[in-house]
């Protein structure tokens, strides 16, 4: 959750001023791997800035050997000496004319070590008085590196973080995600020095807004919470303990339990989508709990619907006339989402498999990668203010600019794009990870060639489906704002490149080169196309197709109605 700030590094000195953005709306996510579908354990988060209009660039920062004497520093005048080594990791960072700050969002490390940060959050007005936040204390802004560049394990990740509160004090509420192959850790920071960091359970999953969320604590158990020094005498010198069965609810205590409905219905949705047995309809003065078992393993895809989410089939649906008060998940302010999965059977330093949505989740596709590149795709690191077609944050936020105009006209089709392609390379992502167990059996250093190609070959790929998608958007966009009164809109649907789509769905596909017919088949099924017509044949049924197919410097593409009914 951004607020303000710039990581400077001794090889990164800039000097910007604080600026007017705001953003309060990030959603936290776990899942445990006992929780999940395919056993990865997963954080992931959503960030959010206003306007919307703000550029994020995806980096590598690499290994130093041996160097001592740097710092990593943040315009507020925080300053932490950095060890002699710092290890190679990745970084989410805003543009550098923001000037808000670099704000790394989301790191993984060569170790294996991944973090995402931060959740903002806010103690109530006595605890505030307190426990005062420190000025050119730690903030966001540098969080994430500053965890990234030093932990080997994602419990040391957690002990460096609170060493930095102990030592420098905090200028934020925040919370942050931290795992590795073997735990995951959630880190509330309460205020200027108190704190508390929990080992998230293996067998539950977690969705929140921006309210802290640790709940009962037992401060005996020093295997699966750390607690700050002062923080349960602060809470009883405040009178605000919560006790249940004699243990203190952090998060009730240090809230006086008020919660707000913005963060408190994006917790409730991550029930009702993950586990729709425990919650019925939303209920403004239900604490809602942080863990909890899903109803079925939890998949990737049902992560990713989690941030596409605006509370659609509930009375809260964001879209629906006497909502515009409602803030969902997936909002036109998103700049970035992010998923990482951890594979306990990966080699530790691509262990972790990152999806990063530029732009926002809703309308546009996750991009997948595994840690342990060297180096992005030039075009994530395109720094430009202004729209420019060679970067890959603006490709996909111009097809969200579009899109969200619109949602009843134009989200479904492009959500289905997406879907497509987000389902063709989980399936490549998948076969690539055998690849990499096999590469880094023989030479790790031929792993880290492999992952670094494969992901910059992926973002040139989706960037240019990204532009035909937005090419056929566009058209419909102006189509309908071009029509007479009373004529009825257009409700967009895309062309997909068909044997891309088809192959992955198991079918063969050929060409007649006499007639230009297209013949589909899978087993016993035969699908005869024509391109130029809107008729098809399936096994001797005709087939009316919503539009007629069509080619472009070869490729032919159809309508995502057909790739659907395949």
């Amino acid at each position: 959750m951004k607020k303000a700030a710039k990581v400077l590094t001794a090889t990164l000195a800039v000097t910007v001023a604080l600026s007017n953005v705001s953003a309060f709306a990030c959603t936290g996510l776990y899942v445990g791997k006992q929780a999940s579908a395919d056993g990865t354990t997963i954080i992931a988060r959503s960030e959010d800035i206003s306007p919307s209009d703000y550029q994020k660039l995806h980096t590598v920062v690499p290994r130093v050997e041996n160097q001592p004497g740097r710092v990593l520093e943040d315009i507020n005048g925080f300053q932490m000496p950095l060890p002699a080594t710092t290890y190679q990791y990745t970084t989410m960072c805003d543009y550098a004319d923001a000037g808000d700050g670099v704000y790394p969002a989301v790191c993984s490390n060569e170790m294996g070590v991944s973090v995402t940060g931060t959740v903002s959050a806010s103690p109530c007005a006595q605890w505030k008085e307190a426990d005062p936040y420190v000025e050119d204390g730690l903030r966001e802004a540098v969080l994430p590196a500053a965890v990234a560049c030093c932990s080997a394990t994602a419990k040391e990740g957690v002990e460096n973080l609170l060493e930095l509160v102990d030592t420098y004090g905090s200028a934020e509420g925040n919370i942050v995600l931290i795992a590795d192959q073997s735990e995951a850790w959630i880190v509330e920071i309460y205020g200027g020095h108190q704190y508390a960091a929990m080992k998230m359970p293996e067998d539950a999953v977690a969705v929140f807004g921006n309210q802290f969320m640790i709940g009962c604590v037992d401060p005996e158990d020093t295997e699966h919470y750390i607690l700050s020094d002062g923080l349960l005498s602060t809470i009883d010198a405040l009178e605000l303990a919560v006790l249940e069965n004699g243990q203190y609810n952090l998060a009730k205590s240090v809230t006086d339990e008020s919660r707000s409905d913005s963060s408190n219905m994006r917790t409730w949705i991550g029930h009702k989508l993950l586990a729709p047995s425990t919650v019925g309809d939303y209920d403004t003065d239900t604490f809602y709990e942080l863990f909890y078992t899903p109803d079925e393993k939890v998949t990737l895809d049902d992560v990713m619907a989690v941030y596409r989410s605006r509370y659609e089939g509930t009375a809260y649906d964001a879209d629906q006339a006497g909502n515009e008060g409602v803030r969902p998940i997936a909002v036109s302010t998103t700049p970035e989402t992010h998923i990482i999965q951890i594979h306990d059977d990966y080699p530790t330093q691509s262990a972790a498999v990152t999806w990063l949505a530029p732009g926002g989740a809703e309308h546009a596709v996750f991009l997948p990668e595994f840690s342990g590149i060297t180096d992005t795709a030039a075009a994530w690191k395109t720094d430009s203010a202004l729209y420019t077609e060679d970067s890959v944050y603006w490709t996909f936020k111009k097809i969200c600019g579009l899109a969200d105009t619109d949602r009843t006209l134009y989200t479904q089709g492009v959500e289905d794009y997406w879907l497509l392609q987000e389902a063709m390379m989980q399936a490549e992502m998948e076969a690539a990870g055998e690849t990499v167990k096999a590469l880094y059996a023989q030479d790790e250093t031929q792993t880290a060639a492999y992952v670094t190609a494969l992901a910059q070959q992926m973002v040139e790929e989706q960037m240019a489906n990204a532009d035909h998608l937005y090419a056929e958007l566009l058209t419909t966009v102006i189509h309908n704002n071009g029509l007479s009164s009373g004529k009825t809109p257009t409700v967009f649907e895309a062309t997909a490149a068909l044997r891309d789509a088809a192959e992955f769905k198991g079918y063969t596909v050929g060409w007649d080169t006499a007639s230009g017919g297209i013949t589909l088949t899978k087993g016993a099924d035969t699908i005869s196309l024509q391109p130029g017509s809107t008729s098809a044949v399936k096994n001797g049924a005709e087939l009316t197709l919503s539009t007629a197919p069509y080619a472009v410097d070869g490729v032919t593409y159809v309508p995502m109605s057909f790739l659907q009914s395949l």
